[in-house]
């Protein structure tokens, strides 16, 4: 049989060896490239959804209504909070300082909107390490979810120095009583 095998293999000359070659590749690839991924996408599908159910399930006011009037009152419910500013202001604070940082300066303006909503437009400079900043960042974002980060900009004066100076600009979203 293992013979009669080769002088099969010999009779192919380098064509049929080379299509050979990429027949066993193709079904290799498929086998360990495309079914594992394939069974991960399954499996992310599958979390997804579930995700989506839960969510829908966990708060009706997610379920997509029909009227545009209908949307735009959930949309406000998002932003319907028992802070005041002062309170979103003091967490606020309380990360930078459980991030390592210190906030000597910083410029508010309170933009009033056309809507229900007002902006709270925060800038300010800081001043840390690279993880510092991003462990701040990343932070607030997560523990107020009606702050919204809008422009970053990263300076270091030398490029072996560790501080790195960072310009930062958020909004704090705060719905009209």
């Amino acid at each position: 049989m293992l013979r009669s095998l080769t002088t099969v293999i010999e009779r192919l000359g380098s064509p049929g060896k080379l299509a050979l070659v990429l027949l066993a590749g193709t079904a290799i690839f498929l086998e360990a490239g495309l079914r594992p991924l394939e069974a991960q996408s399954e499996r992310l599908d599958r979390s997804i959804e579930r995700a989506t159910k839960q969510t829908r399930s966990a708060d009706p006011n997610l379920i997509r209504t029909a009227s545009p009037s209908g949307k735009l009152a959930a949309f406000y419910r998002f932003f319907e909070r028992d802070e005041t500013t002062t309170d979103w202001l003091a967490k606020f604070y309380a990360i930078a300082e459980k991030s390592g940082l210190t906030l000597r300066t910083a410029e508010y303006q309170l933009i009033k909107g056309p809507g229900k909503l007002d902006r709270y437009e925060i800038a300010l400079p800081l001043a840390g390490d690279y993880a510092q900043i991003r462990a701040f960042l990343e932070n607030v974002l997560i523990e107020m979810p009606v702050l919204s980060l809008d422009q970053v900009s990263f300076r270091r004066k030398r490029t072996n120095d560790l501080t790195v100076e960072t310009d930062v600009r958020l909004t704090l979203h705060i719905l009209r009583p």
